[in-house]
């Protein structure tokens, strides 16, 4: 890895409290090149340049952690899942979770197979997978997660370049959550650009959670082009019960500092910094933290 690349190692090894990272990208190598990719050409970001044995690297490092990945396309989530599986099922202290595709064959099959090779619950990515989180193929996913209480992480907002998809949203959202009102489910970048609305579904739903990738701090605000109405802080500052660190690892760009996340995060919530930097993690995704006890 480049200097930029070890940074993030660097700033955790600097950080006098535990830290559990609720939201890191595990994928195939090729996949992790065709984001980089991705993100240079059509939005100018760079990207650190990582490898698959980094992320683990990079996971064995934290205190804990969550890790996942995200089916692009119908047919992929198996072997996205197995990769996942195969790295992280031994470590005790990184919860895995499996992915699917609204359009994949049998759904909720893929994500049992996850399930039974050791992983722990559900990501999806709606702008990138092209359906909203709503869409009834993805029910019976819903009805397992609510069945055997597994945490469900959805991109759903429009957060951080989809400003103009009709993909995501808290309406969309709202719907699945009043069809499987106990779902345990986690939106990721505090819901922004939506956070107030998604917010609002927290108040009605006490199992809905967030997490803080890409989402705090002047310097990410600035990158991503944060509204002032759109980052409602006081508010935010209600839930810190249910509000968990985490960093989009490796998939943020190399102008965000590591280091600068975890200190605009302690600043953003001063009152609760175990609850955010690890606690939650730990009630939410039942990771078991290793504190080197």
């Amino acid at each position: 890895m480049s200097g930029t690349d070890s940074e993030p190692f660097d700033a955790i090894h600097q950080v006098d409290r535990p830290i559990i990272d609720a939201h890191v990208h595990l994928l195939p190598d090729r996949v992790l090149k065709a984001i980089r990719k991705w993100f240079h050409q059509e939005v100018s970001w760079t990207l650190p340049t990582v490898t698959k044995a980094d992320v683990f690297e990079y996971l064995t490092t934290l205190d804990g952690a969550v890790c996942f990945p995200y089916a692009h396309k119908p047919g992929v989530a198996r072997s996205m899942n197995r990769t996942v599986a195969d790295v992280v099922v031994g470590i005790d202290h990184v919860v895995g979770l499996a992915t699917v595709h609204a359009r994949d064959d049998n759904p909720v099959d893929i994500v049992q197979e996850g399930l039974d090779a050791g992983l722990a619950g559900v990501k999806l990515h709606c702008p990138v997978q092209e359906f909203p989180p709503s869409d009834s193929r993805l029910d019976p996913v819903y009805e397992l997660a609510v069945e055997h209480d597994l945490p469900v992480i959805v991109h759903a907002s429009s957060h951080p370049f989809y400003r103009d998809s009709d993909l995501v949203g808290p309406e969309a959202t709202k719907r699945v959550l009043e069809r499987f009102p106990g779902l345990r489910l986690c939106i990721p970048h505090l819901g922004l650009f939506e956070t107030d609305a998604f917010l609002d579904l927290a108040d009605r739903y006490d199992r809905v959670a967030f997490d803080t990738a890409v989402a705090v701090g002047e310097q990410v605000h600035e990158l991503i082009g944060t509204r002032d109405e759109e980052y409602p802080i006081e508010r935010i500052r209600r839930y810190t019960d249910r509000v968990m660190f985490g960093t989009d690892y490796p998939t943020y760009p190399d102008s965000v500092v590591y280091g600068d996340l975890i200190d605009a995060t302690a600043a953003a919530f001063p009152q609760a910094r175990d609850r955010v930097f690890y606690r939650n993690a730990i009630d939410f995704y039942g990771v078991d933290a290793d504190f080197g006890e």
